[in-house]
């Protein structure tokens, strides 16, 4: 999957190798698998981590064929698998929105970056 999204300004490539990939997908689900590729999309790579700071009402805005509550239901299965954490952040503020790592080890999900060309 390529994807090219406002604000964002590499192309970035999402691989799925077999069979990881599939016991990811049969694990997860579609909607899973979804908001997992909206957060690496706009993840950026600090040292050798993807974060991305995201709310589920961002992310709903961009999914708009998912409800809140199910990416809110995702997002939680995806932290109890381990597979995002949250990041603590230094300010304290009720409505920032959570800093998240992701860590795709075991997925058989990959992510390559590259600096899109000015046209």
């Amino acid at each position: 999957m390529r994807s090219r999204n406002v604000g964002v300004t590499a192309e970035i490539r999402i691989e799925h190798r077999y069979p990881q990939a599939r016991m990811f997908m049969e694990a997860h689900g579609p909607h899973g698998i979804v908001i997992l590729h909206d957060l690496l999309i706009h993840a950026e790579q600090h040292d050798a981590e993807l974060v991305v700071q995201a709310s589920v009402r961002e992310i709903a805005a961009r999914l708009p064929s998912l409800s809140k509550d199910t990416i809110h239901r995702r997002l939680r299965e995806l932290h109890r698998a381990q597979l995002i954490r949250t990041s603590p952040t230094k300010t304290t503020s009720q409505f920032e929105r959570p800093t998240y790592v992701l860590d795709l080890t075991g997925t058989g999900i990959s992510v390559t970056r590259t600096r899109s060309r000015s046209t």
